[in-house]
């Protein structure tokens, strides 16, 4: 297996001692720490941090890289591709440093990339690094964060059982792996289409603009991209990975529904409307439904109507919706589960987006009729270019809130299409109903 990559992030590194051959707000290697370790003890002024560093430079299934400062890691990191798995954080940095606030650089940190943190922190004599972290702003983060104090017995030790604790976690067990063939996925693609010339490319992937020229705008490109990303990954594999365990149940509701939204849903800052898209208009939600071949060229596929169908929130103070609900037969509706997004029962054309929207720290579904599509007009823009897109700026009040991701939206669509008028045919009789069962029932094999 791969070594873990440690990335220290200290100002006590004394990287001055030795200005001459490295620069102290560079990115200090392997071979740095080596001379680095070879000063007197004298010259370093955190006893503690030599003593971390010495016991991880001696393991072999370590990789060490560091920094002297939190900024100079944020400055690397968005020049080069960097992510090391576990950051060993240094709390007290200082007053001369331009960045003086460690909480907000730790959950820059957080939010930025996927690494096991270690706070090293001489600080917590009070608890004070303690009281910072339990604190709401790191709920999300708690399973990637660790804190080990300066001075403490066996500190390496400690890290090093928190480490392989830390492999239990699905995403840091996946970590190397994904990372690695993820990059090799990507090289492999370049080197497919770097057969082509930039022009090239966009001549055979893109559409006529209204200038004569071609062009491919930057989602239909992430389309081409992701599609081969896909392939590729699933050509490499990650067979060193056994990707099966006993069922575990997890127990908080919010977790499952948290992790179904990130799944189900995304969300696309950019203007440009497309199939999937849940808009917002006052408190209605939509659904868009239109083909993206036809929005890509909205008033000259479509006449400027968008279809879509409406979403009910399921709260027992939606009346209007609940009304109508129990009407029908209420067995139904008291017996009514979803196996998946496409296959409800019994009402085989109601559906449930689940846990699509977040409100009051709780996660809202969202029933779909899939008989109650509808349309709406889009005024005719002005600069008579019957081509253009449908942006979010055409269609006044709207807002777009987020996507149904694939391969959910495809499924679902093809479920509307197939349940919006049903086949309607008389039903048979009882006796031809019971003679049809008894003659199948014959086919069962005998024991």
């Amino acid at each position: 297996m791969s070594k873990y990559s440690i990335c220290i992030l200290d100002d006590k590194i004394p990287a001055i001692q030795l200005s001459d051959y490295m620069d102290d707000k560079s990115i200090f290697n392997r071979n740095n720490f080596k001379h680095l370790l070879s000063l007197e003890r004298s010259n370093w002024d955190d006893i503690a941090l030599y003593e971390l560093i010495d016991n991880l430079y001696k393991e072999d299934e370590y990789e060490l890289t560091g920094f002297s400062q939190h900024s100079f890691f944020f400055d690397y990191c968005s020049d080069n591709l960097f992510s090391p798995d576990i950051v060993i954080f240094d709390w007290d940095m200082g007053e001369d440093v331009e960045e003086k606030d460690p909480k907000k650089n730790l959950i820059e940190l957080l939010k930025t990339k996927y690494c096991l943190i270690a706070v090293f922190t001489e600080a917590d004599k009070d608890d004070e690094v303690s009281n910072v972290l339990s604190e709401s702003d790191f709920d999300n983060y708690k399973d990637r964060i660790l804190l080990i104090k300066k001075g403490d017995e066996n500190s390496v030790e400690k890290l090093k059982n928190d480490i392989e604790n830390k492999l239990k976690l699905f995403s840091f067990k996946l970590n190397q792996i994904l990372k690695k063939n993820t990059l090799q996925s990507i090289d492999n693609i370049l080197i497919k289409i770097g057969k082509l010339s930039f022009n090239q490319f966009i001549s055979l992937f893109g559409e006529k603009a209204a200038n004569g020229e071609k062009e491919l705008s930057g989602s239909d490109f992430i389309d081409i991209f992701l599609e081969k990303l896909k392939y590729e990954l699933t050509s490499i594999g990650i067979n060193s990975l056994e990707l099966k365990t006993d069922d575990e149940n997890i127990g908080d509701v919010n977790k499952i529904r948290e992790l179904w939204h990130y799944r189900l849903y995304h969300k696309v800052t950019d203007n440009i409307i497309r199939k999937g898209d849940i808009l917002k208009h006052k408190e209605d939600y939509f659904l868009v439904l239109s083909s993206d071949c036809h929005l890509n060229k909205f008033w000259n596929k479509n006449l400027g109507y968008l279809l879509l169908i409406k979403l009910h929130k399921v709260d027992k103070n939606n009346v209007s919706f609940k009304k109508r609900l129990n009407y029908r037969n209420n067995s139904n509706l008291t017996s009514y589960s979803l196996s998946s997004l496409v296959n409800p029962s019994p009402i085989e054309f109601l559906t449930i987006l689940p846990s699509m929207i977040l409100e009051d720290e709780t996660y809202i579904d969202f029933a779909l009729n899939s008989r109650e599509l509808s349309s709406i007009e889009i005024d005719i823009p002005e600069d008579n270019n019957s081509n253009q897109k449908l942006l979010l700026k055409h269609l006044n009040g709207y807002e777009k809130i987020l996507s149904i991701s694939e391969p959910f939206i495809s499924a679902l669509f093809l479920f509307i299409s197939n349940h919006f008028s049903g086949f309607g045919l008389p039903d048979f009789s009882v006796e031809l109903k019971d003679s049809i069962k008894e003659n199948i029932s014959k086919l069962k094999k005998d024991n």
